[in-house]
């Protein structure tokens, strides 16, 4: 082989000495292997041994998982999944707080004293104010915070300017995140912009109007349908010939209340003949 020429393997070996500052902080914070290899078993939490569960397991003690009863299993599984169930709650059940709660433990709601989990005052949210003040022991959520952020203007520019109706929230720029890596990831404080066209409002308006164009357009057909079947003496089935309806506003026959041609004028009282004795 010439001289000055590397190959693939000579490459891959002048590679491996080379390292980042910030691999450190991979492995020790974010707990990743970058360097290919594999953490072991015995350092990972071991998990149950299914034959065990079954009755015997060949390894016996050797064994690198857990041997537990099928009892002691269900008992794990079921206290995992109510912990993994109270961490997903995040609103204090209402019907708790009054001791009405009848589904125990099964109920998707918190059932706890957490102040910051409370549910949202309903007089606060539709008066603006409450009479219990501070001492509510529901959260009063300011209506200003319920305004989304505006995505246009945190990727860079947004067309409406001050007359956007979502909140333009100024952010120091990371310049580590437009280097390429900021270690701190989610965490930091300055943004990390992102260049992904976010929807439109205004597409979603239009959307919404043209559904609502079509609807109307529906209904304006549907209606002209139902009057020319009307008035061609047609009448829709599942209904009562129009010669055996008697309207109960007028009495008279051949139409229905809701189409009363003699609603206005009133009722028409039938006259009774006294009967003349002979």
């Amino acid at each position: 082989m010439p001289q000055g020429i590397l190959t693939l393997v000579d490459t891959n070996r002048a590679v491996e000495n080379i390292k980042f500052d910030f691999e450190d902080f991979i492995r020790n914070e974010l707990g990743l292997h970058i360097d290919g290899s594999t953490p072991s078993k015995s350092n990972e939490a071991s998990g149950v041994c299914n034959f065990f569960l079954r009755g015997h397991c060949w390894k016996g003690s050797n064994c690198q998982y857990r041997h537990l009863t099928p009892q002691e299993n269900m008992q794990e599984k079921h206290q995992r999944n109510v912990q993994n169930r109270m961490q997903d709650r995040a609103v204090v059940c209402k019907h708790w707080l009054r001791g009405l709660c009848k589904k125990g433990e099964q109920c998707e709601f918190l059932h706890e004293y957490n102040m910051k989990k409370m549910p949202e005052c309903w007089f606060y949210t539709k008066n603006g104010e409450c009479s219990n003040g501070d001492e509510c022991i529901y959260q009063h959520i300011d209506p200003e915070s319920r305004v989304k952020e505006c995505a246009w203007y945190a990727r860079g520019f947004c067309k409406h300017g001050p007359k956007c109706r979502n909140k333009h929230v100024r952010r120091i720029i990371c310049k580590q995140y437009m280097f390429g890596f900021c270690p701190k990831g989610p965490t930091c404080p300055n943004s990390h912009p992102s260049f992904e066209l976010p929807i439109s409002n205004d597409a979603q308006a239009d959307g919404q109007q043209e559904f609502a164009q079509d609807g109307n357009q529906n209904r304006v057909q549907q209606s002209s349908f139902q009057n020319s079947s009307q008035l061609s003496g047609q009448q829709a089935p599942g209904y009562r010939p129009l010669e055996e309806v008697t309207c109960f506003k007028c009495n008279a026959m051949g139409h229905y209340a809701n189409k009363c041609p003699n609603s206005k004028s009133g009722p028409i009282i039938p006259t009774i003949k006294p009967i003349q004795n002979k």
